[in-house]
């Protein structure tokens, strides 16, 4: 074996062994750890009492579909992707066409604001929504008594209300990617297709949708499609906000609930749950991009 083969082997192999064994193998794990009954009292130590650990095929997937709160939360998954999403394009669109308006003045101002999600600690930014939305001495809701509405929502306690905190919540989260993307795909838009409609007579509405937005359209769903992504994963933040409350509501915190919130944690349906959770995910991104054709300008 020639010296510079072995040299770049030393070379690539300590970064794949590491690679495999902090990436790979925790998948690999889970996977198996999906088809066993393990739970608090055989897993990872075996108990006297406890029922043994054993391979139990398709029982937890079994289980999985015929359980309410998990079809409960799986619905309520897609409810937010679609909700969350609608609300993240419509933003984001809005503010980079409005960004990207030559009559704006301050760009350097808005692209300074553009960034304070991105900026934050996740953990900050959810407990600062947290006590906004908080129902008696939240600004939300003190804004809202002002205003005449003298039984504001209870944010933190009703699943309802929670919901659309949760909603407003991502969009803040999430309007500094979209508009990042948006932005760099509008400015791209040659300013002789702007003009030529112009000529035509085309007003501002239909120079945006019949010109500008067909134009940006592959970005767009790019965005989407990744934000979308994002959300149907979305846990840390309803888990902060408040666990409890929306365990039956996002299919990745009822999991987690499920193994580490209950009073006897199975580890096995927990993970089988989360399995599922990946191969819907994963089939949805396969399809998402077959639809709107986004590996075609990729293999280009």
């Amino acid at each position: 074996m020639r010296k510079r083969t072995v040299a770049a082997l030393a070379l690539i192999l300590p970064g794949l062994a590491a690679f495999l064994f902090f990436n790979i193998y925790p998948i690999l794990y889970s996977i198996y750890i999906a088809f066993t009954n393990a739970q608090l009292g055989n897993f990872p130590i075996q108990a006297p009492d406890a029922p043994k650990l054993q391979f139990v095929g398709l029982e937890n997937f079994k289980w999985a579909l015929s359980d309410s709160g998990f079809r409960n939360a799986f619905l309520w998954t897609w409810i937010f992707v679609a909700t969350s999403v609608t609300l993240k394009v419509v933003i984001g669109v809005f503010l980079s066409v409005l960004y990207n308006n030559k009559y704006v003045k301050g760009k350097f101002f808005y692209r300074a604001l553009l960034i304070i999600p991105w900026a934050l600690p996740l953990l900050f930014s959810v407990m600062v929504w947290r006590f906004m939305f908080d129902p008696v001495v939240g600004p939300i809701n003190i804004i809202l008594k002002d205003i005449g509405i003298m039984n504001p929502p209870d944010w933190t306690t009703s699943a309802t209300w929670g919901f659309v905190a949760l909603n407003i919540i991502e969009v803040w989260l999430a309007y500094p990617f979209m508009m990042t993307v948006i932005t760099s795909a509008l400015q791209s838009v040659p300013d002789t297709l702007i003009e030529a409609a112009i000529i035509d007579g085309a007003n501002y509405w239909q120079r945006l949708t019949k010109v500008v937005i067909p134009i940006v359209s592959k970005p767009i769903a790019f965005a989407t499609i990744l934000t979308s992504a994002a959300s149907f994963q979305y846990f840390l933040v309803p888990f902060i906000y408040n666990g409890g409350l929306f365990q039956d509501r996002f299919l990745l915190l009822y999991g987690y609930m499920k193994a580490f919130g209950s009073a006897r944690p199975h580890y096995g349906k927990a993970a089988a749950v989360l399995l599922i959770a990946t191969i819907v995910l994963a089939a949805y991104m396969l399809i998402s991009m077959k639809i709107t054709k986004l590996q075609k300008g990729a293999e280009a």
